[in-house]
């Protein structure tokens, strides 16, 4: 059995005889920075007490016991973690054939069950079994290579793993990557932004004096009254989206129109100018992906 527990970043597990306590940690040190030499396997950094003593003083006070037992090893180790929280699993974009399951941010023996059958269904039948979008590999994004932007956001995202996961929780590091041409001009009217894909968009608009922030919340956030005024306004009159985070596909040539008809649930063969609402779907009839196409020619 293992005591988690998330408010102080901890948890204890008896270990030979011994009680072991983990922790991570709400705001980690980066390592690697300058590059992980080739025979590194596992190995161990240097003692780092200064960093770890708030968690083992409020180990202590949850286990009085540690407190005169004396610690037998201090093993300070790297882990690994993506920019998302969340591990790679699939075809290497870039490279045919090269399937991965990596980067699994300290939840790799409980996830390796499923993430293990998944894979080999995968590999086995070209297409994945069961939406795996939250895990899909091809969700990286170049600019994630940056080490400014991996070195903030890994020093974030450990910590988040024993944060709670309030809905609609927002990364706080590494923001501002890509804004669009309309980015102070949302501001100027109140926006508060969202990250997806490196983009800042505009999730809600706050009203003047308002506080310009998420406080998040199992129940209804500081938020909903204000989505609930846009959503009614576009309902019942007009609205107007910046839509520069979308990702956009262009289909040209001559059989463009008879491909996108096979391709998407809905009629395509509509007149210059107009816009379908879809689902692009994959060779079981399943969705792969919920989008608006616009016929241009």
């Amino acid at each position: 059995p293992v005591l988690r527990v998330p408010d102080e970043c901890a948890y204890y597990k008896e270990d030979a005889g011994k009680m072991m306590l983990g922790a991570f940690e709400p705001v980690a040190k980066p390592w690697g920075m300058d590059g992980i030499r080739e025979d590194f396997c596992f190995d161990q950094l240097p003692e780092d007490m200064d960093h770890f003593e708030p968690i083992l003083e409020m180990g202590v006070n949850r286990m009085p016991m540690l407190g005169t037992a004396g610690i037998h090893t201090f093993f300070n180790g790297p882990e690994s973690f993506t920019p998302d929280d969340r591990y790679y699993l699939g075809e290497a974009p870039e490279l045919s054939g090269y399937w991965m399951a990596t980067g699994y941010n300290s939840i790799g023996i409980v996830s390796s069950g499923g993430a293990g059958m998944a894979l080999a269904q995968w590999i086995n039948d070209g297409e994945a079994p069961f939406d795996l979008w939250e895990v899909d590999i091809r969700r990286a994004q170049p600019f994630q290579k940056n080490r400014r932007y991996l070195k903030e956001r890994v020093s974030e995202t450990l910590g988040l793993l024993y944060a709670d996961h309030f809905p609609y929780r927002q990364m706080a590091t590494s923001r501002g990557v890509r804004r669009s041409p309309l980015h102070e001009h949302l501001k100027a009217r109140g926006a508060v932004f969202g990250e997806v894909a490196g983009w800042e968009r505009a999730n809600w608009f706050a009203r003047d004096g308002q506080e310009r922030a998420y406080r998040y919340s199992w129940k209804r956030q500081n938020w909903f009254d204000n989505q609930r005024e846009e959503h009614l306004a576009v309902r019942n009159g007009v609205g107007l989206f910046d839509m520069t985070s979308f990702g956009k596909i262009r289909v040209e040539g001559r059989d463009a129109c008879a491909f996108l008809q096979r391709l998407c649930a809905n009629d395509m063969d509509v007149a210059p100018g107009k816009i379908v609402y879809t689902q692009m779907l994959n060779a079981k009839g399943g969705i792969e992906s919920d989008l608006t196409v616009s016929r241009l020619s």
